[in-house]
């Protein structure tokens, strides 16, 4: 063969590898996204198609969280506030509910998130709550039907921690996206479900808030009633989480989930915060079926006197 023909024999097949290894790439991105993701997995994400980071850390002001998110942010992410954009509506005073179909249309599309996006959370990596935070966004993506979502592991202190991960600054401006919520109602419990639970016990009912609020030592400034829905077991939220943030390995979490059952399984908690990140590890890191939460959780519950509460410190059920 001439030295020109292995010149251009030489020159097809690095096109045709690079052609098949920008194959695999699509490809690798436009896998669906599940549960937690690693730092390192998304940098290697990043930038590929239909990939939106999607900031949701929070101050008491929105625009104390817009700062903090202009201060520095993973490459390309979008910010969409935890506290105030609509991931929940409020109830009264407090924000508990779902946002209606049309509302996380508006809410997603003006993230540039579309139906076909591949959606990493991203909350603070603080402590327990703060993934409580990204659980009830998750949950509420699926609720919607999304397809592939997922939450990185350790938050935004689990991506500064290395050195190698890169951080932006400035302002977002996502390209509006066209998003058609198709909600799917296999991971929403009502009260109905939650007063057939209690009266048949065909459901397991997880309280997912820490003990002093189940056993009646405390509870939530807008709920009346101390205690807990009658038949629940308690697994508190912060047993899934490690003293580093992140959610610990399946294993362990199947230890101390453990009293979740076999069955089906409804979590609550005062708001639909803390539940979510139950739901998370039962539904999305156990692969349990026929898990449930119950976002009005005790504020509906107690509040709309949907059924007894029993207190343990008193000794009795109101």
């Amino acid at each position: 063969m001439g030295i020109r023909n292995r010149f251009f024999s030489r020159k097809f097949a690095t096109a045709a590898m690079l052609a098949f290894a920008a194959t695999l790439g699509h490809a690798f991105a436009q896998a669906p996204l599940r549960g937690v993701i690693s730092a390192e997995t998304l940098r290697a994400k990043l930038g590929t198609p239909d990939l939106v980071v999607l900031d949701i850390r929070s101050e008491d002001a929105r625009e104390a969280g817009a700062a903090l998110f202009a201060a520095g942010h993973i490459p390309g992410a979008v910010h969409g506030d935890y506290a105030h954009a609509s991931w929940r509506l409020p109830r009264g005073k407090v924000s508990v509910d779902l946002p209606e179909p049309a509302q996380f249309e508006v809410l997603a599309g003006d993230l540039g998130i579309a139906n076909e996006s591949h959606v990493v959370i991203v909350h603070d990596g603080q402590d327990a709550s703060s993934f409580g935070a990204a659980a009830r966004v998750y949950w509420t993506f699926k609720t919607m039907g999304h397809a592939s979502v997922a939450i990185l592991d350790g938050g935004w202190r689990g991506w500064t921690a290395n050195p190698a991960n890169p951080v932006a600054k400035g302002a977002s401006a996502p390209s509006p996206a066209i998003y058609e919520a198709r909600p799917d109602h296999r991971y929403r419990a009502t009260s109905t479900d939650v007063s057939a639970a209690v009266s048949s016990r065909k459901a397991t009912l997880v309280d997912s808030r820490p003990e002093s609020f189940f056993s009646g030592l405390e509870k939530h400034r807008a709920i009346a009633s101390f205690g807990h829905v009658p038949g629940a077991v308690n697994i508190p939220h912060s047993r899934a989480i490690g003293s580093d943030s992140r959610l610990k390995d399946a294993a362990s979490l199947g230890k101390a989930f453990a009293a979740a059952g076999n069955g089906d399984v409804i979590t609550y908690c005062n708001t639909g915060h803390w539940a979510a990140t139950d739901w998370f590890v039962l539904s999305e890191v156990l692969d349990r079926p026929n898990v449930r939460m119950y976002e009005g959780s005790m504020l509906d519950y107690a509040g709309e006197k949907r059924g007894p509460v029993s207190n343990p410190r008193s000794g009795s059920g109101s």
